[in-house]
């Protein structure tokens, strides 16, 4: 479709189109059978829509119309927060989070027992490294030592 037809496409299907525009607009439709044709199909579609609506649509009463507006008002607006206005709710979410918490402290210090603690003197540091050649020396050195 050419940038003539895309351009004024809307409003030549609603009606709305000005008189010099719409001339324009059919001058190249007729020149044009490819644009004619899409234009053509939109056109049968709309009518095939039309068809679809019945003769003689319900229209709401004025009352009802109201009585709908006025309840979307008064509804309380959805929000991610709304759950824990119920105050079940938030207790529920609490004694769940204290629970996982519980086991989750019991785990870690169930974990934690299995280290033993950081040696604190000298001597002891020295007995704890095995990998070290020099170690047995100076653990010798350290207990002979007189001040």
């Amino acid at each position: 479709m050419h940038a003539v037809i895309i351009d004024d496409l809307e409003e030549y299907l609603a009606g709305t189109l000005s008189l010099s525009s719409r001339h324009r607009f059919q001058a190249h439709l007729e020149t044009c059978d490819e644009c004619s044709k899409e234009i053509q199909g939109m056109q049968d579609v709309t009518y095939l829509f039309a068809s679809l609506k019945p003769a003689e649509a319900v229209q709401p009463s004025p009352s009802f119309v109201a009585r709908v507006i006025q309840e979307m008002a008064e509804a309380p607006v959805p929000s991610a927060w709304n759950p824990f206005a119920d105050f079940a709710f938030g207790r529920r979410v609490v004694f769940a989070s204290l629970l996982t918490l519980a086991v989750l402290g019991s785990v870690l210090v169930s974990r934690e027992t299995a280290y033993a603690p950081l040696p604190t003197n000298p001597e002891t540091v020295m007995a704890n490294q095995n990998d070290s050649p020099t170690a047995d020396r100076m653990l010798v050195t350290l207990t002979a030592y007189e001040p």
